[in-house]
């Protein structure tokens, strides 16, 4: 059990372990970023709440809205998005859609609101912060996966599950689960995606 004032040491530490473990180069205030945002998402009382929203209608209402309330949808579906893909992939997999949708809409909130904050006056830092987001969304995802996978048990992994696993490696490239495949005596061989670029 994690008491609340140990969460943001908590999360401080898994993403650094995280980022360290996948040879992830990351800047402090991305970093920082990330481990409210995982603060955030474990708190009932601070959890962003978007319902059952689909991305692509948050973003379409994000349009749709005054400015202020667009730079709030924006940040809620960038994060929402990042979180999601991060932690959910499995529920993902049995979506509609899949975890290029999450990431592209992700990406595409994060350089929408970089484009918004950025011409503001002292928006700079958050505008620079938002770009880089939106152009490493996939690595970020990459290195959520890697949170969320600290901690779980190495199961056995049926036939079916190696397919997903190795399919999923196939569209991320994701370091972790090349990893767990090796791990099991399956060395896959692919070509990875390039990141999100706005």
């Amino acid at each position: 059990m994690i008491l609340s004032g140990d969460l943001t040491e908590y999360f401080r530490t898994e993403v650094t372990s995280a980022r360290d473990e996948l040879g992830m180069e990351l800047e402090e205030l991305i970093e920082f970023y990330v481990v409210r945002l995982l603060c955030d998402y474990s708190r009932p009382e601070t959890a962003p709440s978007n319902g059952n929203e689909a991305l692509a209608l948050m973003y379409k209402r994000a349009l749709e809205a005054p400015i202020g309330e667009r730079v709030q949808i924006l940040k809620n579906l960038g994060d929402a998005a990042l979180y999601v893909s991060g932690f959910f992939v499995e529920f993902i997999e049995r979506q509609l859609v899949d975890l290029d949708y999450y990431i592209a809409m992700g990406g595409t909130a994060y350089g929408s609101l970089s484009e918004l904050i950025g011409g503001q006056r002292n928006g700079e830092t958050f505008g620079e912060l938002y770009a880089k987001m939106a152009e490493k969304f996939t690595e970020l995802v990459d290195l959520l996966n890697e949170v969320a996978s600290k901690g779980a048990k190495a199961d056995a992994l049926s036939d079916q599950q190696l397919l997903r696993m190795y399919d999923r490696w196939t569209r991320t490239g994701n370091v972790r689960i090349q990893r767990k495949l090796a791990d099991v005596g399956l060395f896959p061989v692919g070509r990875k995606p390039k990141d999100f670029n706005q």
